[in-house]
């Protein structure tokens, strides 16, 4: 009997033990039996032991203690905030070494404060398989039911526990960036008498930070009623008591998902009174009643001819009726057609307005009103262009604060609107002598119908008319009640444009804020940001005028190559200009400059030569510019005056301004090979001071004319005229507020500065306004204000700037490329300036290697002076 007794298991309860208080952490591996079968039994054994050495060493870290280990951790801490350290970095550690092995691996952690029996085990026990320490207590329970609740990833506390941690968070933000703490509210455990508050802590893109799930062991703290099951039971039982009653009388009519800056297309007026005066002003009407909205956009009667020609259909003779105008707007990526109908019903004139689906062909829903005769006409339209702003889901806040009457917007005169319209048609097929003539009789019908003059000034600025604009502006300026919120801005901007250039860039930069899709000052916008030197705005402007809605996409796919051209991106040039004569574009003589600046010249002149007359004299002039600075650009001046000789005969018929622009580019190409003649610049700048300009944009050209002529005389030694003259002009560059202007002043003031002898202070002058937006001629000046003060170092850094700035070079608006010429010419003169500098620092080889750059990009000079700088730079090497 004793040897039997000795044989059995000796069960002994422990001592008394008194409880202690400590943080207990229970962590579980996630999926733990998915990755197992994944990796097969060696591969997870492997990442088993990795997981407890990185487990351990964290445990070991913040002096925590391991009591029980199997998929995951029982651990006793004697600080909450020590538990949630190591809960931390235990699931950064965790997310490091899933990205490592590319294996989905997070954890669930508990964490809880509370009394626990601690013993240890005698080594009997542990030689029977025991564990070396047991932990007892509720504590236990409430950190593995917490770790159970939680997520993958997710750390769980209760109250108690976050408390105390939350209290020496700043041990933990002095290891580590601070944790989120985040309260999901009451739970339920089973097993546990009380509902407790739980809280989660986490790192961002970590933890999940939210609301865990129910499970069947933990819950929320809710009614009854808001249990899942019962909510189910309720929401089952709601659908079965209305369903079939709220489909039959209650359902609503089909819909259009239309959203803020959806476009519609407007077919074709369906006129059923047999009154002419009706056929297109009432279509005219629901555009410009719509057209005020920053909510909807209205597809172009351009566009939508556009649209029908490609899908081989004659727009002059096609009605853009249900059929047609639906596979209109879907190409287009209209969300609805808008078909509108006139019929005189009862005696009344009724108007209606169908909103189709395009994709259906459905009716969605129709607007109708009814008016007594025809001047109730424009009213009803006003009705409904209101009640289909409202129904597409426009605010009605917003509706109210654009909706202008269309009697102020446009004309109360119907005969007026048909004309006004008929000038729409004729502008849209490209005929402007018809479309004047109509808008012409639009003011003669209603002289303040402003939005009539609006458009005849878009035509005279296209035709570079700037005076005859500015009227046709100041006209519809006249009358700011009779244009709609837009219009209005519309006008203002031109007219800062045409009257104080400096001032416009802003009000376009702010119209196109509040009505993105308006492409009439998109295109401008980018425009006059590319002449002002702001070459990112004008990309950023560029981009948004290219949208396939816009009818004049492909005059931005254009600027957006000469503003790449001008960032020496010069692949990304070619593409933008291919898509530019995909489109139609014929003008070719930028395209041409994009060969020039990589040196192609038999390319470029066979560019230019594709190049189509504007029948705009100052366009054509441009390209003639062009010409002669492809010549300059190999050095060929003998070759460029027989141009410019040619050319100027040409303009004696264009008048005053343009003889003196082509005056003003010989002078400076004179001045720079060799041919300086102070009494034609004193002469050019007395002419230029007679010049009389009624309009702002050529008023700051004719100022940026006189600017350089001064630049050239100071360069070149009459310091004591150029400082005169500068004087004389005041701080009128200042008031313009235009950015090549300012330039050119600084650009000026530093270069008197320079033969002054006062190299440095030139260089402080020039060196702040080197941001990007800067004229090319700054970098030519601080080059020439370094090399004065000794600086050579800095200077060779300016000439390799101005070598390799081609783009720029060419690309410059300049005052309407006044500087092109020049600009290419301080570019190859800029690598025989490199070799002079890099010999005069004693990098003799690196200087040769320069010659012979400028070599092959001037093989014969043929003026005394620049030869005469080759050669003697020869004879030193």
């Amino acid at each position: 009997m004793n040897a039997v007794a000795e044989a059995q298991p000796q069960f002994s309860a422990p001592s008394a033990l008194a409880p202690l208080l400590r943080t207990v952490v229970v962590c579980d591996l996630a999926d733990s039996a998915q990755l197992t079968q994944r990796l097969g039994d060696a591969g997870s054994a492997g990442l088993a032991q990795r997981l407890d050495r990185l487990a351990r060493d964290l445990v070991y870290r913040h002096r925590g203690r391991e009591i029980d280990k199997s998929d995951g951790f029982l651990l006793l801490f004697e600080r909450p905030v020590q538990a949630v350290a190591f809960a931390l970095d235990y699931q950064r550690g965790l997310r490091e070494l899933a990205q490592a092995e590319s294996l989905p691996l997070s954890a669930r952690i508990g964490i809880h404060v509370g009394d626990v029996l601690l013993w240890e085990n005698t080594p009997d026990d542990i030689a029977r398989g025991a564990k070396p320490v047991e932990v007892e207590g509720l504590a236990k329970s409430v950190a593995a039911r917490l770790m159970s609740l939680a997520l993958p990833g997710q750390i769980l506390l209760s109250a108690i526990a976050c408390t105390l941690a939350q209290r020496s968070q700043s041990e933990l933000v002095a290891q580590r960036a601070p944790p989120q703490w985040k309260m999901h509210g009451r739970y339920l455990f089973k097993g546990v008498a009380e509902a407790m508050r739980v809280y989660e802590v986490g790192e961002k893109n970590i933890a999940p930070l939210k609301r865990p799930a129910w499970t069947g062991k933990a819950h929320r703290e809710v009614p009854w009623w808001r249990r899942p099951g019962m909510l189910a039971v309720e929401a089952a039982a709601l659908v079965a008591a209305i369903a079939v009653p709220a489909y039959l009388w209650l359902r609503s009519p089909p819909a259009i998902a239309f959203a803020d800056r959806d476009w519609v297309v407007i077919g074709d007026l369906h006129n059923l009174t047999g009154e002419i005066v009706l056929d297109g002003s009432l279509e005219t009407a629901f555009r410009l009643g719509l057209e005020q909205s920053r909510y909807v956009n209205v597809m172009s009667d351009l566009k939508v001819r556009d649209t029908l020609a490609l899908m081989q259909r004659d727009p002059a003779h096609t009605h853009v009726d249900r059929a047609v105008g639906s596979e209109v707007a879907i190409r287009d990526g209209a969300r609805a057609l808008i078909l509108p109908t006139v019929a005189e019903v009862g005696g009344h004139v009724r108007v209606t307005a169908e909103v189709i689906d395009p994709h259906t062909q459905a009716t969605v829903y129709t607007e109708s009103a009814d008016g007594h005769g025809l001047n109730s006409v424009l009213p009803t339209i006003d009705a409904i262009d209101r009640k289909l702003r409202l129904r597409l889901g426009e605010a009605l806040v917003a509706v109210s604060e654009t909706n202008k009457p269309l009697e102020q917007v446009a004309t109360a005169n119907l005969d007026a609107l048909r004309a006004y319209s008929l000038g729409q048609r004729a502008y849209f097929t490209g005929n402007m002598k018809d479309a004047l003539a109509f808008y012409r009789d639009a003011v003669r019908l209603d002289p303040q119908f402003a939005t009539a003059h609006l458009v005849i000034g878009r035509i005279w600025i296209n035709a570079n008319q700037n005076s005859d604009t500015l009227k046709q502006i100041e006209l519809a300026a006249a009358t700011p009640n009779r244009l709609s919120a837009r219009d209005s801005l519309l006008v203002d901007a031109w007219r800062s444009t045409l009257t104080s250039p400096g001032t416009a860039l802003h009000k376009w930069k702010s119209l196109t804020a509040l009505y993105p899709d308006f492409y009439p000052a998109n295109g401008p916008y980018s425009y006059y940001a590319w002449c002002d030197n702001h070459y990112l705005d004008a990309i950023t402007a560029a981009k948004l005028n290219v949208a396939p809605q816009n009818p004049n996409a492909s005059a931005g796919e254009y600027l957006l190559g000469i503003l790449y051209l001008a960032q020496e991106r010069y692949a990304d040039a070619a593409a933008q200009f291919q898509r530019a004569f995909d489109a139609g574009v014929t003008r070719t003589n930028y395209a041409a400059l994009l060969d020039a600046a990589q040196r192609r010249f038999d390319r470029a002149l066979q560019t230019l030569g594709k190049n189509k007359a504007s029948g705009i004299p100052s366009d054509d002039l441009s390209t003639e510019v062009i010409r002669i600075a492809l010549t300059v650009d190999q050095g060929r001046w003998h070759d460029a005056k027989t141009q410019l000789t040619n050319v100027a005969s040409e303009t004696e018929k264009h008048g005053a301004f343009d003889q003196q622009y082509l005056h003003g580019i010989a002078l400076g190409l004179e001045s720079e090979f060799g041919q300086y003649d102070f009494g034609k610049l004193n002469t050019y700048v007395q002419d230029i001071e007679k010049l009389k300009t009624d309009n702002g944009i050529d008023a700051n050209q004719a100022l940026f004319r006189r600017l350089f002529t001064i630049y050239l005389m100071a360069h070149n030694g009459d310091a004591r005229r150029a400082t005169q003259l500068l004087s004389s002009l005041g701080p009128s560059t200042e008031a313009s507020g235009e950015t090549p202007l300012n330039n050119l002043r600084t650009i000026v003031e530093a270069e008197l500065a320079r033969v002054d002898g006062h190299p440095q202070q030139a260089i402080e002058s020039l060196k702040p306004i080197v941001n990007g937006n800067e004229l090319f001629l700054t970098h030519r000046a601080l080059m020439d204000a370094y090399a004065s003060a000794g600086l050579r170092e800095q200077a060779l850094t300016e000439a390799r700037w101005l070598a390799q700035h081609r783009g720029r070079a060419y690309a410059e608006y300049g005052a309407n490329q006044f500087m092109m010429a020049y600009n290419v010419v301080q570019s190859d003169l800029a690598l025989l300036r490199v070799a002079e500098l890099l010999h005069d620092l004693g990098r003799q080889a690196e200087s040769a290697e320069a010659l012979s750059e400028f070599a092959q990009a001037w093989p014969s000079i043929t003026t005394p002076a620049i030869a005469a700088r080759k050669q003697a730079l020869q004879h030193k090497q």
